[in-house]
């Protein structure tokens, strides 16, 4: 099972109104089980250029590590291994607080990541996001 583009759209409606409601622009990423973008958006005047990817780095985190969230994996980030599955993806992963895995009949199918805040306000944008469509 993996997550379908409609449910990332919902997903991402969902964390750009928790954004809006915190007062902050971000990008948010939706990937599905096997970390490959299925929606991604960039709210209108959000900093930087390279936000999009950030979010999609936090979000390919949590799933490569299946399921853990980004933030719980960045005290581990300097172990070798996480530096070796980064090489892997070509440089992509980011082990930073900002993304949530996306459970559905309790199976990981996909995470949601944000970029553009603080890491705790990324990783409340994509818990609204997730929140929307897991179940």
């Amino acid at each position: 099972m993996s997550i379908s583009l409609e449910q990332a759209q919902t997903a991402i409606a969902a964390s750009i109104k928790k954004s809006n409601e915190l007062g902050v622009k971000v990008a948010i990423a939706v990937l599905d089980d096997r970390a490959q973008i299925v929606a991604i958006a960039r709210m209108d005047d959000a900093n930087f250029q390279f936000l999009p990817e950030a979010a999609q780095g936090k979000a390919m985190a949590t799933v490569l590590w299946n399921g853990a969230t980004s933030g719980a994996l960045t005290e581990r980030s300097s172990m070798p291994i996480f530096a070796a599955v980064n090489q892997m993806y070509g440089g992509k992963v980011i082990y930073q607080q900002g993304a949530v895995p996306i459970m559905q009949s309790g199976k990981l199918v996909g995470a949601i990541g944000a970029g553009g805040a603080a890491s705790q306000v990324d990783e409340d944008i994509a818990q609204a996001g997730a929140d929307a469509i897991s179940n």
